[in-house]
């Protein structure tokens, strides 16, 4: 428990209170969460303050099986009197629900115990910070940009933080919380090109401890895209390399764990079903859950659930090597739960030549030489059941290492299986600001549509 860092006996009590009052009134078995939460933010525009926010919320959440009925239910309202009444309502209203014997708390053991060194995802600064601080910020990252080319159509800049705090406890005795704060700021800036064409440049940093906020190049950064991006050129259809940058390199990563999600398994919208032991991906391929890092947002001891993470290989050498399945589907499935999802995944690069464990992007477009270096998707979809996809990209060609012009108007497509099997270098430049370590990513003969 890490209550001591902030005063949240309030709504520990009022969460232990619905819990025993549930308890008493017939409930077979219960699951609160309690959220409380914390944000501002102050936004600029071509050089004005545009927009200012601020909110303090909270809210109670149970899950209740009465006679093998599951019913869910909220409320943002903490005072005795009316919480006794929306628990008294809710128990009513579950009586009319179906019964579902696979809803289930799961089996305690599986769940956290309650013992675990600080993951560092608090910074007592984001209750302290001046709101001129913060407006500073805003401008500041603002200012690196706006004005600083005859191009330019706008400029907009946001800071924002947060504090966001949960206590999670049910009937058979878990219980826990956490407690994370998250500073962040981003710009977007826009530019006229040829024949008023518009090219759009965005940046963002975040970190969950001011000392690591380094957002002083931001608004440069946000800029020299967009500046890097005017005036693109189509290109003819074909085969290319594909360097997938590490700010949206996830996109090609999310089907798999979709795939590897419970609930769609079940649901027979999964094209890795049956999977599980089986080699799929090439040997190099391995992926693994690394929960507990300290000082990343993704980092936690326990799921929705309330099952115990902990480090567990996803992909080892090739082979698939977990389900990502909740209680609820485990039930269904008849097997045993893991956790919900993946925490904080990161790529093994141990069956990497040792010259090729430590590359970013730059470095990869040097090795493969000739490709399309992609930099942001323009939406497009996966189908879970198949994994063929269809994505919009936009980015760069490079030839002999080097970046040559921005393209326009290119797709790529393909199956998720295939791509993965021909994946090429792995790069290590994840950002820590996301939640998932995914670095950039290279794969070979991708089919690109363009002209």
């Amino acid at each position: 428990m890490i209550t001591t860092k902030i005063d949240n006996r309030f709504e520990i009590e009022s969460a232990r209170y619905a819990l025993e009052f549930v308890g008493r009134h017939g409930a077979q078995a219960a699951r609160v969460t309690v959220n409380k939460g914390i944000q501002s933010s102050f936004s600029t525009l071509n050089g004005d303050l545009e927009n200012l926010q601020s909110t303090n919320d909270r809210s109670l959440y149970i899950q209740l099986v009465t006679n093998d009925r599951y019913g869910a239910y909220s409320t943002n309202r903490f005072e005795k009197n009316e919480l006794e009444k929306f628990l008294k309502d809710a128990l009513e209203t579950n009586k009319y629900l179906s019964a579902d014997e696979c809803r289930k708390l799961p089996a305690k053991e599986l769940c956290w115990g309650g013992v675990g060194e600080d993951l560092e995802q608090y910074d007592p600064y984001v209750a302290e910070m001046d709101p001129a601080k913060k407006k500073e910020i805003a401008f500041e990252v603002m200012e690196q940009a706006y004005g600083k080319s005859k191009k330019i159509v706008s400029v907009g800049s946001e800071y924002g933080d947060m504090l966001d705090y949960q206590y999670m406890a049910d009937s058979q005795g878990f219980e826990g919380d956490s407690l994370q704060s998250n500073f962040t700021v981003s710009v977007e800036c826009s530019l006229k090109g040829r024949t008023n064409a518009r090219s759009e440049g965005w940046w963002w940093e975040s970190s969950l401890h001011f000392k690591d906020f380094d957002y002083a190049n931001c608004g440069k950064n946000a800029l020299n895209r967009a500046m890097a991006s005017l005036n693109p050129k189509k290109i003819q259809s074909g085969k290319f390399a594909m360097v997938v940058e590490s700010t949206c390199s996830s996109r090609l990563v999310s089907p798999i764990f979709s795939a590897l999600n419970g609930t769609n398994i079940q649901q027979k919208n999964s094209f890795l079903a049956n999977k599980l032991g089986k080699k799929i991906f090439p040997k190099k391929l391995s992926l693994i859950d690394t929960p507990h890092i300290k000082g990343l947002s993704g980092s936690r001891y326990w799921d929705g659930d309330g099952l115990a993470t902990k480090n567990r290989a996803i992909i080892d050498k090739g082979h698939i090597r977990t389900f990502f399945i909740n209680t609820y589907t485990a039930n269904k499935m008849g097997m045993q739960p893991t956790v919900e999802s993946p925490s904080v995944p990161k790529f093994n690069l141990e069956d990497f030549p040792a010259k090729y464990r430590n590359l970013d992007a730059k470095s990869i477009i040097k090795i493969l030489d000739k490709g399309i270096f992609v930099t942001g998707f323009n939406g497009g979809n996966c189908n879970g059941a198949t994994g063929d996809f269809s994505y919009g990209i936009q980015g760069f060609y490079f030839e002999n290492g080097e970046i040559l012009f921005p393209i326009k108007e290119m797709n790529i497509s393909g199956n998720i299986l295939k791509l993965w099997k021909n994946i090429a270098l792995i790069g290590n430049d994840a950002r820590t600001c996301s939640r998932w370590m995914i670095p950039s990513l290279a794969f070979t003969d991708v089919d690109f549509t363009g002209i």
